[in-house]
């Protein structure tokens, strides 16, 4: 296979993460949902340089995995009386960067990047800005919450839950994705069918200001 075929199955590895890691919540994923109208509520802004967004995926059940990370462009969160009730972040795309390739590795990082960026993934030409609003918060304790949301990536929406972890001026969570539901990567390819996990996880942190 040539250098460029394992590159793509590399980068098609990044789809997924392996499902054992009992700390990943896979999102539920329901039919597009409508933001509810917002009661009287506070609207406070993200700290862009502390808010991250990070990806994971694998190959072959874990066998081989990339990861890395993509910047939090804007973004804020609601509260309300009885806490933190909704908001909206979104995604700069094209600032997708591979973490465990080592630096004295540009090639590789480069043709990786391209991939994911190509119109058979992300397609951040046509598909600059992804994002996720949130239209629900439910509280289970103090720390711990049930969030769905509106996931919106390559110009497709769907509706998610997953748990998060909840703090004063935090949201922090991991969770997973079907990438076909966001038409990600060569659906119905060999490589896709037999080699690469459909999912990818995601672990996000939101920091207020």
């Amino acid at each position: 296979m040539s250098k460029i075929g394992l590159l793509a199955l590399l980068l098609l590895g990044s789809g997924c993460v392996d499902k054992s890691n009992s700390e990943v919540q896979k999102a539920m994923i329901k039919e597009h949902q409508s933001i509810p109208e917002e009661l009287e509520a506070d609207t406070l802004k993200l700290d862009l340089n502390q808010s991250k967004l990070y990806w994971k995926g694998t190959k072959m059940r874990g066998n081989g995995s990339h990861e890395g990370e993509v910047s939090i462009s804007q973004g804020y969160l609601l509260r309300d009386e009885s806490g933190l009730s909704g908001g909206k972040f979104e995604i700069d795309m094209k600032s997708i960067s591979i973490t465990d390739i080592p630096e004295t590795d540009p090639n590789p990082i480069k043709n990786l990047t391209e991939h994911l960026m190509g119109s058979d993934f992300f397609d951040v030409d046509n598909f600059p800005v992804s994002a996720f609003e949130i239209t629900k918060i439910k509280t289970h304790s103090p720390e711990n919450v049930e969030v769905s949301g509106n996931l919106t990536i390559r110009g497709i929406t769907k509706n998610i839950t997953f748990s998060a972890n909840q703090k004063e001026n935090s949201i922090t969570a991991r969770f997973l994705i079907d990438r076909f539901d966001w038409s990600i990567a060569y659906e119905g390819s060999w490589a896709d069918r037999t080699l690469v996990d459909r999912e990818i996880e995601f672990r996000v942190k939101l920091e207020l200001k």
